[in-house]
């Protein structure tokens, strides 16, 4: 079986990620009605989409993400085609969406793992720099982040109360 030299198509990534991004984010915004204004939505969607390509490693995240994804709604959609063609609907639906969004929350979880395992390499335990897990834990990086969650938590318990 011939296959075709797709190698070509790594130019316009970074390209049909922006505009992944710009679609997305314009979606939800016009359906959230958080903006009312549709030239503020367009400008705040590619502002976000603008901020996600210059980002490090989130343009790689989304790129490594994609094909799991395709994968598991292709996988899905025929489980369902077969399911629906059999005639028998006792619940099966229902245990099989949850195993593909299980399965699906997993592929985003180790898809992260693999692209930003340099970013947070130096804060896990073990790490060369770190002396054992109470080296972790009184780590800056740790204590400031523990610092931000108590901070938000008051922030958002005050909020919460003044209504």
């Amino acid at each position: 079986m011939a296959t075709a030299d797709l190698s070509s198509i790594n130019y316009f990534l970074p390209l049909l990620g922006f505009l992944l991004v710009f679609i997305i984010i314009f979606v939800i915004l016009k359906k959230t009605k958080l903006i009312e204004n549709p030239y503020f939505e367009v400008f705040v969607s590619f502002l976000v989409a603008t901020v996600f390509v210059s980002a490090a490693g989130s343009v790689d995240y989304v790129l490594n993400i994609l094909p799991w994804f395709a994968i598991l709604a292709v996988s899905l959609f025929l489980i369902l085609a077969l399911v629906g063609f059999s005639g028998k609907h006792e619940g099966l639906h229902k245990g099989i969406g949850i195993a593909f969004v299980i399965l699906l929350i997993l592929a985003f979880v180790v898809s992260a793992i693999v692209v930003y395992s340099s970013y947070i390499g130096p804060y896990l335990p073990g790490s060369p720099n770190q002396s054992g897990i109470a080296g972790w834990i009184y780590s800056p990086p740790v204590l400031g982040g523990l610092l931000l969650l108590v901070v938000s938590a008051l922030v958002s318990w005050v909020l919460v109360k003044a209504k």
